[in-house]
């Protein structure tokens, strides 16, 4: 099909027992693999499993100082396990090593803080992602943390210097911030550079997106993967958003958004103007 790279997130990848047989044959392929994980289960073995599996890029996700991180994540021993991961993945020689940090009300405060945790761990690439209404993100705490998005644009404005910060994909167009926080355009790349295949086989445009009829494409136990590809994702290549949503079809800036994420959408926090009113 022409696919240059094949990430595996979850829910918590590594609670496959096949996991590193599956990367060490997407290596063989030629495809660039990567891997999103908390953290919890990568100790020295897994790690240099991972390694010796071709593994170009791995992101451990930490929100916040043990604390907030622990309390966000329900369990005491989180933090600690996060980080230890990291070490895990530096000693081994991991070539990409990320930090992805979801923000909110609860983290948002303490950045700069978390900053220097990372520097301290010697941690160079930091993704930070708004937070998303979905899952136990109801939509009325994603609408409550609109009003931090300015913030959090200024704070990667003031410290990107410092570290190599990644803005999350679900916001792909930031008005007049674009150039300021972002080196280069980002677009939402649904259906058309990217998708996503389930546990259940079902073929959606990107993880977030719910496992529902209105995202899922088709299913690869009934169709071959390349068919689906081939044949489904016309709302996002035909761009019917310019036609279906009238605030998209009279934007002036339709070209650079193409309607935002539809993750945000679901909770009416796709469009970057009315966010930042």
């Amino acid at each position: 099909m022409g696919s240059r790279s094949f990430g595996v997130t979850g829910g918590e990848p590594l609670l496959r027992e096949d996991l590193t047989e599956i990367l060490s044959y997407a290596d063989e392929q030629g495809l660039v693999t990567t891997l999103a994980t908390n953290g919890f289960l990568l100790d020295m073995l897994k790690a240099k499993e991972l390694k010796q599996a071709g593994l170009r890029s791995i992101q451990i996700s930490l929100d916040g100082e043990e604390a907030i991180h622990n309390h966000i994540r329900n369990n005491s021993q989180s933090y600690a396990r996060a980080l230890e991961s990291v070490k895990y993945c530096q000693e081994v020689q991991i070539p990409l090593i990320t930090i992805s940090s979801v923000v909110s009300r609860l983290n948002f405060a303490i950045l700069p803080f978390l900053k220097q945790i990372l520097l301290d761990n010697k941690i160079k690439h930091w993704k930070l992602i708004p937070l998303m209404p979905i899952g136990r993100a109801a939509k009325d705490m994603a609408k409550e943390d609109k009003s931090l998005l300015k913030g959090l644009f200024d704070f990667i404005i003031a410290n990107k210097r410092q570290i190599n910060i990644i803005l999350g994909e679900n916001l792909p167009y930031l008005g007049k911030y674009d150039r300021l926080v972002r080196d280069k355009p980002t677009y939402c790349p649904v259906g058309i550079g990217t998708l996503c295949l389930g546990v259940d086989g079902n073929v959606r445009g990107c993880p977030e997106m719910p496992d529902t009829s209105e995202f899922v494409e088709g299913n690869i136990l009934d169709s071959d993967i390349e068919e689906i590809w081939q044949n489904s994702f016309g709302k996002y290549r035909n761009a019917l958003l310019k036609s279906e949503d009238p605030n998209c079809r009279k934007c002036r800036f339709w070209a650079k958004c193409r309607g935002g994420c539809w993750v945000m959408r679901l909770g009416q926090l796709h469009c970057i103007k009315e966010l930042l009113k």
